[in-house]
């Protein structure tokens, strides 16, 4: 969903892109014939190496869970192990991407300490680097449909900027082209700011409107979870009972100055999901 356009960018931008992939069949698939497929796994350090030899940069876009444990394992010391490999071959610059939430005082759920963490070895490595600390993608919003529903857990009553991933793609590609940008954490946001259910609600109107917007009550969702043993539902419940409680603090000017702001806004990405 996110590394397919950040690939695409780069490659589009005059890079030479190897892509680390668990199957490179399913990758091939996935990306197509032009770019170098790597076998190999963040928690194996060998194959981490080879796929990294040569390179100048990494692009690191991990996703943990659902099992808390898990997490810490992909996020954080997946994240680690990419580190070490970049250190022993003399990797340039890292890219990576986080949350809109991820500091300090914030990182009270799995995946925020995961990240928080993560990040913390980053910056520490001695690589150069930038981190981007994006809000929601509207490519996450066909995510919240299940059949004629499209399901808001929780109150949800922050507005988010919402992100396009091919503004995101462009600035990580340029993050690679500005020293400027470089040992940054830079918060990425959309140029218009609605809450979860506006934005579904726009989605749905245009996209697929068929569907229904609803919310369900975190409680109800936690106890679904764990009724049914679906620890999927049961890590949904906690991700978004995360997000009720903490909106955007960040400030993005910094990003839009460095590397060009997000223009997309979510009616004109809607335009193109109905094509």
């Amino acid at each position: 969903m996110l590394g397919k356009p950040v690939a695409y960018q780069l490659q589009a931008d005059g890079f030479n892109i190897r892509i680390l992939s668990r199957s490179p069949e399913k990758a091939t698939v996935t990306f197509g014939n032009g770019f170098e497929i790597c076998k190999g796994d963040v928690e194996d350090p060998a194959s981490l190496r080879q796929a990294l030899e040569g390179c100048q940069g990494v692009h690191i876009n991990i996703k943990g869970g659902p099992k808390p444990e898990d997490y810490d394992r992909l996020e954080h010391r997946g994240t680690q192990t990419i580190i070490n490999a970049a250190q022993s071959v003399g990797i340039r610059q890292i890219t990576y991407l986080s949350a809109y939430t991820i500091q300090e005082k914030n990182a009270r759920s799995p995946e925020s300490r995961a990240k928080f963490k993560a990040e913390e070895a980053i910056r520490t490595s001695g690589i150069l680097y930038t981190i981007f600390r994006a809000s929601w993608f509207m490519e996450s919003l066909p995510l919240f449909i299940q059949g004629k529903q499209a399901l808001v857990v929780g109150k949800q009553p922050y507005p988010l900027h919402w992100v396009a991933a091919a503004d995101y793609a462009r600035m990580v590609s340029r993050s690679y082209q500005t020293p400027s940008a470089f040992n940054k954490a830079l918060y990425i946001y959309g140029p218009q700011a609605l809450t979860m259910k506006q934005a579904l609600q726009v989605y749905c109107q245009m996209v697929m409107p068929h569907v229904r917007v609803s919310t369900m009550p975190i409680w109800l969702m936690t106890l679904l979870g764990k009724t049914t043993f679906n620890i999927e539902w049961q890590s949904l419940a906690e991700l978004m009972a995360y997000y009720d409680q903490i909106g955007e603090e960040g400030e993005p000017q910094e990003a839009n100055m460095l590397l060009g702001a997000p223009e997309t806004t979510l009616q004109q990405w809607c335009e193109v999901q109905r094509q």
